[in-house]
């Protein structure tokens, strides 16, 4: 209708344009019978007859000043907007800015805390959000309907999150049940969780890509989480330095993975991982002997509920944890966690910790020796 609009399509990531709305705006062109009025290149979309354009965009590729090359257009729509970063929604508002100019983001909700659901919990003017399900869609077909009621059933939750655009909280054949994605007491998560003061407990992960770490403090018997860290293409010696930048002058206890006794892709050559944490002043405390995965697993399920109690809290801000303890599951009719998500690697870290620290589960059966490195 307006062969001079120029129109964005962003993504938080987007690596190949096979995953982009690319291929749906294609077949809408087609259906609705107007493909004589576009050509359609391997990159973008081009109005015949005017300058309009639709392009489509990683919000990660780009700076502030790189951005700038948007500030003409007229509508910039974000998809799967619930993974956009806080950085992304900061560049994005102040570029698209033309008169009469939209941002649309479209999203699934996953997470409260999620960017995005907290820009729009704000009364912002000039800002519209609605909520929309399959029950207001008028061609639903009947097939869907089936399968909502179904699962509604089976699983109230996932039919929340899935059908209902509620926030996920975590579905069945998680390695981690007993951990529950709600605010306190019902669940693990805690807004009141502070920094006392007291030593720093990290939890750690060797894997490159990414590094994670989990940072908390002992409270009582309990284990409090503060925050938690994912660095893409990382090492060892990048992450200690972001724990010293952010926790200054405090005492830190690490417990990492055993493995880092040995030297690995995540440390230089003549280092090994622990080498480079004790260089930095850390304490670091580990099995002498890797526990066995199901062994931590069991302990920290303990952590995270025992008999009604809940030995974990977990702030909020500890989003990479929170996700990885909500959605990481075994593969199908097996007892193998799924590693292709990805969570996996937060989680372990958690897991040393607790398993360091808080360590609960009867192993008398097969005890651990743990050595100290100073």
């Amino acid at each position: 209708m307006d062969p001079s609009l120029r129109f964005v399509c962003i993504r938080e990531v987007q690596r190949s344009l096979k995953f982009s709305a690319k291929s749906l705006i294609e077949s809408k062109i087609n259906s609705l019978g107007v493909a004589h009025l576009f050509d359609v290149l391997t990159s973008e979309i081009r109005r015949k007859g005017g300058t309009g354009v639709c392009i489509f965009e990683g919000m990660q590729d780009h700076t502030a000043d790189s951005l700038k090359s948007l500030e003409g257009f007229g509508i910039a729509w974000v998809e799967e907007a619930h993974s956009i970063s806080q950085k992304s929604i900061d560049l994005l508002l102040p570029t698209i800015r033309a008169p009469g100019s939209e941002i649309w983001f479209s999203w699934n909700p996953d997470q409260p805390t999620d960017p995005v659901d907290v820009f729009f919990n704000d009364d912002l003017e000039g800002a519209v959000r609605v909520h929309t399900t399959y029950s207001d869609n008028p061609f639903c077909p009947e097939v869907m309907e089936v399968e909502a009621n179904r699962l509604r059933r089976s699983n109230p939750d996932a039919y929340e999150h899935i059908w209902e655009g509620g926030y996920f909280y975590g579905g069945q054949g998680r390695v981690y049940s007993r951990f529950i994605n709600k605010p306190a007491p019902v669940g693990n998560i805690d807004e009141s969780v502070r920094d006392t003061g007291a030593e720093l407990l990290v939890g750690m992960d060797f894997n490159v890509n990414p590094m994670s770490c989990v940072i908390g403090v002992r409270v009582a018997d309990e284990c409090h989480i503060l925050d938690a860290l994912e660095v893409e293409s990382s090492n060892t010696e990048e992450v200690t330095a972001e724990l010293l930048r952010r926790y200054p002058g405090r005492s830190i206890i690490v417990c990492p993975d055993p493995s880092g006794r040995a030297r690995k892709s995540s440390a230089p050559v003549g280092q090994t991982d622990f080498t480079i944490l004790q260089r930095a002043g850390f304490d670091v405390r580990a099995p002498h002997k890797a526990p066995l995965i199901v062994d931590r697993e069991n302990n920290a399920q303990e952590m995270y509920e025992h008999e009604g109690r809940r030995r974990v809290r977990i702030h909020p801000d500890a989003k990479p944890l929170i996700t990885g303890l909500s959605n990481l599951v075994y593969k199908e009719q097996t007892g193998q966690r799924d590693k292709k998500s990805g969570f996996d690697h937060i989680c372990d870290a958690m897991d040393y910790l607790l398993w360091e620290e808080f360590r609960v589960l009867d192993t008398s059966q097969a005890p651990s020796v743990t050595t100290v490195y100073q």
